[in-house]
C-alpha cells in the first residue's frame, strides 16, 4: 500500500511539473496555483466526471447459527470492476462537494450467477493544487452501499444494504474543458444485516459482512461553467 500512494504522488507531481513547464516565461512562482479564469478548479465550476476502476478488499464475515447456536468468523478476499460517475460544483476556489454513483461487477467463482453492487453518497474534496493544465485534490465519499448474490439454482440470493466510506487522492490532467483523471482510494463498506429470500435463511441466519481495501480508477472529466 505504502509502495502505491509513493507511486501515485511521483505520477501526480511528474504530471504537475511538465504542466507547470507550458506557463508562460514572464509567469511568476506564486502564479503556479493560478486563480481567475486561468485555474482549471474555481469558485463556480462543475465537474462531472466518468470512470472506470479496480477494487481488492479484506472481507471479514460474521455468521450466527440461531438454531445451532454456532458463531463463525471468516475472513477472505473480494475484488471487482466498477464504473462510476460523479459531479462536482466548486463552492469555493479550493472546496468541491458533489454526488457520487457507483457501480461494481464482483468477480466470482462458478458457484454464483451473479454479484452486484452499487455505492451513492456525498463527495467532499480539497483542492490542493489549481492549475490551467492540472488539478490535485483530496477528499472523502460518505453514503450507502448495497449488495446482491445471486446463485446458481431457483435465483436464490443474499442481499442488504450498508455504509460506504472512502478516502481518495485525485489527479486530472486537461486540455481545454475536456480531461483524464487518475485516482488512488481505500475504501470501506460494512453491512450489518445480510437477508435471503430464502425463509430458512432469515429464520436462523444473522450475516454481517465488513470490507475495507485499496482501488484504483482512469477517468475522463468535462469543466462545465468557469
Amino acid at each position: 500500500m505504502k509502495k502505491t500512494f509513493i507511486c501515485f504522488t511521483l505520477l501526480s507531481v511528474g504530471v504537475y511539473f511538465n504542466s507547470a513547464a507550458q506557463i508562460a516565461p514572464s509567469a511568476t512562482p506564486a502564479q503556479s496555483n493560478q486563480t481567475g479564469s486561468e485555474a482549471s478548479f474555481q469558485s463556480g465550476s462543475l465537474i462531472v466526471s466518468m470512470c472506470f476502476g479496480i477494487d481488492v478488499y479484506s472481507l471479514k464475515q460474521n455468521e450466527q447459527n440461531t438454531y445451532l447456536g454456532q458463531t463463525k468468523d471468516t475472513t477472505t478476499g473480494a475484488a471487482s470492476r466498477n464504473f462510476n460517475i460523479a459531479g462536482e460544483y466548486a463552492v469555493t476556489k479550493w472546496l468541491g462537494l458533489g454526488l457520487q454513483l457507483k457501480f461494481d461487477n464482483y468477480f466470482h467463482d462458478n458457484n454464483l450467477q451473479s454479484a452486484f453492487g452499487f455505492e451513492g453518497g456525498l463527495l467532499i474534496n480539497g483542492h490542493i493544487i489549481r492549475h490551467k493544465h492540472f488539478d490535485l485534490f483530496g477528499g472523502l465519499n460518505l453514503g450507502r452501499s448495497s449488495l446482491t448474490l445471486t446463485g446458481l439454482y431457483n435465483n436464490n440470493q443474499i442481499y442488504g444494504s450498508g455504509s460506504w466510506f472512502d478516502v481518495h487522492f485525485t489527479a486530472r490532467e486537461y486540455i481545454g474543458r475536456f480531461g483524464f483523471s487518475e485516482t488512488l482510494y481505500i475504501p470501506s463498506i460494512d453491512y450489518t444485516n445480510l437477508t435471503s429470500n430464502v425463509g430458512i435463511f432469515n429464520e436462523y441466519i444473522i450475516e454481517s459482512w465488513k470490507a475495507s481495501g485499496v482501488g484504483f480508477n482512469w477517468g475522463i472529466q468535462y469543466h462545465f461553467l468557469k
